[in-house]
């Protein structure tokens, strides 16, 4: 899995813990979801800064095509 799928899969289940903490009495299960997602999206987070620089940019520099 790529880190742009876990960033998003964290941020998934950060706020369907935040909305389960808020709304519901499941409180241990949010709580659950909630660290999970923290793990889950830091782990994306920490790949993308991990990652090698790329080859080059996606818009090329002025005067080179």
């Amino acid at each position: 899995m790529n880190e742009r799928a876990l960033r998003a899969v964290g941020f998934l289940l950060l706020v369907l813990g935040l909305g389960l903490r808020l709304d519901t009495t499941w409180q241990g299960f949010a709580w659950l979801l909630i660290l999970a997602g923290a793990a889950v999206a830091g782990m994306g987070l920490w790949l993308l800064a991990t990652r090698p620089p790329s080859a080059g940019a996606f818009v090329p520099p002025p005067g080179r095509g």
